[in-house]
């Protein structure tokens, strides 16, 4: 069994940990944070790593895995994929056994949950979290760093940009175009084809698409350390 390293100190680090224990997927035989984060030697009976010099501290042949969710429109994890790519670290997916993928992962560092189901000729990059019970349509592309929460449905020839978020139980329609860095709310149904850097909603049954500035909706999406 491969070895992993999961980067990361919090309650997503402790899921992952569960996770891929429960379904037996690596051996994994450790943390790691950056050196500026590191306040503990130990995390869950296992040591805790510097990321900056985890090469040369590890002996062992090992992939990483980055712990982390959609903080900053899934910004902080993509800086961190991208430092790990810089240092030849070995990116690992986590696919759950009760995943249904009719289509390979392009990427690395993708996280598909259980009862995901992927069809057939769909394009997933790298560094994209799909959570449990989602259904992605046949033909579908799905761009970097991309996060889909729990029960979600994105439609058959639907693309969607890197960065962007959809949330929990959402739905989006086949043929549907999203641009880069766009949130989609929980529980919507997205029927129109959206901007870069847009937001969709409902109120009151009437349909909302918001475009922000690139910074702007950098920043609509953010939670507080502890809870990473």
């Amino acid at each position: 069994m491969e070895n992993l390293i999961i980067i990361g100190l919090s309650k997503t680090a402790n899921h992952v940990f569960s996770f891929v224990k429960y379904h037996k997927l690596f051996n994994i035989i450790g943390f790691a944070v950056n050196k500026e984060y590191k306040t503990i030697d130990s995390y869950c009976g296992l040591p805790v790593y510097c990321l900056e010099t985890i090469k040369t501290d590890v002996k062992d042949d090992f992939s990483v895995f980055i712990a982390m969710l959609w903080n900053h429109l899934n910004r902080d994890r993509k800086q961190l994929y991208d430092y790990c790519k810089n240092q030849n670290l070995k990116l690992a997916n986590l696919v759950s056994p009760l995943a249904v993928l009719r289509s390979p992962l392009k990427g690395d560092n993708c996280w598909i949950h259980d009862y995901v189901i992927v069809q057939n000729n769909t394009t997933i990059e790298s560094d994209v979290a799909i959570m449990g019970g989602s259904l992605i349509g046949a033909n579908a592309h799905i761009g970097a760093h991309c996060f889909f929460g729990a029960q979600t449905v994105f439609g058959g020839g639907s693309t969607i940009g890197e960065r962007s978020f959809v949330g929990i139980k959402a739905t989006i329609f086949d043929d549907t175009i999203i641009g880069k860095k766009c949130i989609i709310g929980a529980c919507t149904a997205v029927k129109r084809n959206m901007p870069d850097f847009s937001k969709y909603s409902t109120a009151s049954d009437n349909i909302i698409i918001k475009q922000y500035s690139e910074e702007e909706i950098d920043n609509k999406l953010v939670f507080s350390q502890n809870k990473r």
